[in-house]
Order: structure tokens, then sequence, then C-alpha cells
């Protein structure tokens, strides 16, 4: 893969990453609530999401999910259900975790969820369908470069939620009150359910 070409995609995945979605909300909204250390499992999860991802439209499965209406409806509901589920849960019983508190998060509840958050995304599946090979030089072998973007993929969006759940966790002492945190959360789980929505409508 030629460096101009493996720079051009870095730059992409950088804006890419940057752009608010549903796992830029889960890390800020982790971070916000447990703090820094406990959003690190949920942006681990993201990144086991992005690599499911990144492998299912290596192998081609991102092509049949852009072309097979019913193959993509049944991601995609499931995508919006799942979206806001988490939403309403946050509306209806918003979790309380004050920045002086020591219980801790459920880490294995948080890496779990993050991974389905991405992996029950359709349209990062068409979206990465499209643009992965656009960088992909078809008259080399194929797996170094797929590892190549997929390596820099994960290493770039991991950067940009670190910084992401540094940002909320800076915030967490000027909403260190059960009444700011509840807002925070019921916030944040209407987030979740304007994402869902708009995947419905996608």
């Amino acid at each position: 893969m030629q460096l101009d070409v493996w720079l051009a995609y870095v730059l992409a995945m950088i804006v890419i990453s940057i752009s608010p979605g549903s796992g830029c909300i889960n890390t800020l909204s982790t971070s916000l609530s447990y703090g820094f250390r406990q959003a690190l499992p949920a942006i681990a999860g993201l990144q086991v999401g992005l690599v499911i991802q990144l492998i299912v439209v290596g192998v081609g499965l991102g092509a049949i999910l852009a072309s097979s209406e019913l193959a993509f409806m049944v991601l995609q509901w499931a995508g919006v259900g799942y979206l806001v589920w988490i939403g309403g849960s946050k509306l209806i019983w918003p979790e309380v975790q004050l920045a002086c508190d020591v219980t801790s998060a459920p880490k294995s509840a948080l890496f779990t969820r993050a991974i389905f958050i991405n992996v029950t995304n359709p349209k990062a599946f068409v979206f990465l369908a499209a643009f992965f090979p656009q960088f992909v030089d078809h008259g080399q072998a194929l797996l170094p470069q797929y590892s190549v973007l997929a390596v820099t993929s994960v290493a770039i969006d991991t950067v940009v939620m670190l910084n992401y759940a540094w940002l909320a966790h800076a915030l967490r002492p000027w909403l260190n009150s059960e009444a700011l945190m509840k807002r925070q959360e019921q916030f944040f789980g209407l987030l979740f359910v304007i994402a869902g929505s708009l995947l419905a409508l996608y």
C-alpha cells in the first residue's frame, strides 16, 4: 500500500471517528456516569464491534447487506430496537454514579453493550463496504492491505473515543449531583432514542 493512499485513509477515518454517532454517544454517556476508567471496557467493546464489521465487509457480506433488502432490514430493525431499548432504559431508570462513589460499573455489561451497538448498525456495514475498497489496490495481495486498514481504523477510533471519554470525565465534577446526573443520563437516553429513530428512517 502506497503511503499517500494510507495517509488519505487516515484522514478520512479521523473525520469519520470524530463525527457523532451511537458509539460516541455511548462513550460520553458511560464516562459521565461511571468515570474514565469504567469507560475503557465500553471503548474496547466498540473496537471489537468495529473489527467484526471490518471482517464481515472483508469477506464480502457487506455487499450482501447492500444488495439484500431483507438482510438489511433485519439488521436495521435489530439495531433500532437495541438503541431504543438502551435509550428508553436511561430515560425511565437513569443510573446515578457520583464522582465520590466507589461502586464499580459492570464492566462485562458495558463491554457487551458496546459490541452490540456497533454490530447492529447496518449503515456502518454498507458504508464500509462502499468506502473500504476505495483504498485497496486489487492488483496486489488483499489480506495485507485489509489488515493495515483494519489496524489503522481500530487505532484511530480508539484514540478518538479515549479523548471523548476523557472530555466527559473532566466534566464530571461539574455534574456531581444526583439531579444533574439523572438529567444527563436522560439526555443521553434521548440521544440513543433519536439515533435509533434516525436509523429506522434510513
